[in-house]
């Protein structure tokens, strides 16, 4: 696949609707890193550094969306990739955006497929405080290698016991709003959610950053 396929597959996907709450949610964006190399072209990760938050996890660059340095998403995917793989922004040529993911603990992701413009990835110079490790990983990899797919239900909890008092903690009034039965109980959403994951000789590739893999690597491997 030369660079014109890849940017034909990964045109910008447009007229998504803007999401509704999204200001009180968690808002994040993400670069799903494309480099060539060996003849070949690999997705690149990072291995999230011991003593932060989800340390040891694997994840594409990115973060949380900043009101005082981003314009929009799109800053912010670039400013985060920047500070933790050590680019420039000139080394990254953005093919575009992938949609948007909401999840069910009410994380908005918005993630951008770039190009590095890196001959290779020795060049990069990690955040030791952000990045444990970069890795690369060529897409004939998730070809050859398909991911488990789980579904979990998801339950809505109007209140819950303290594990220390026994205390019920109740966290919406369903009783006193005298809504039916089924909202005084814990209840759960017609639709599972689901969950992917790789096992990679790095570890097990899981989470948003496989839910996001999931979504665009159709358009790769076609």
């Amino acid at each position: 696949m030369d660079r014109d396929s890849i940017r034909k597959a990964l045109r910008p996907r447009d007229n998504f609707p803007s999401i509704i709450g999204q200001d009180g949610m968690f808002r994040s964006a993400v670069l799903i890193p494309l480099v060539r190399e060996k003849g070949q072209w690999s997705l690149l990760f990072q291995k999230r550094a011991a003593g932060i938050r989800q340390a040891g996890e694997i994840c594409f660059p990115g973060g949380r969306f900043d009101e005082d340095q981003d314009r929009d998403f799109l800053d912010t995917a670039v400013r985060e990739t920047c500070e933790e793989i050590g680019v420039s922004p000139a080394q990254i040529e953005i093919l575009g955006s992938q949609g948007t993911l909401v999840t069910p603990m009410n994380v908005v992701v918005q993630p951008y497929t770039g190009i590095l413009k890196i001959k290779s990835t020795e060049e990069l110079k990690p955040n030791e405080d952000e990045v444990e490790e970069l890795f690369t990983i060529p897409l004939q990899w998730f070809k050859d290698n398909g991911p488990s797919l789980y579904e979990l239900p998801v339950r809505v909890h109007p209140y819950s016991e303290n594990n220390k008092t026994g205390e019920i903690e109740f966290h919406f009034p369903s009783h006193e709003l005298d809504l039916p039965e089924r909202y005084k109980s814990p209840w759960e959403g017609s639709i599972p959610h689901k969950i992917w994951t790789w096992k990679t000789s790095k570890g097990t590739l899981w989470g948003i950053t496989a839910e996001i893999l999931a979504d665009i690597l159709p358009a790769l491997l076609d």
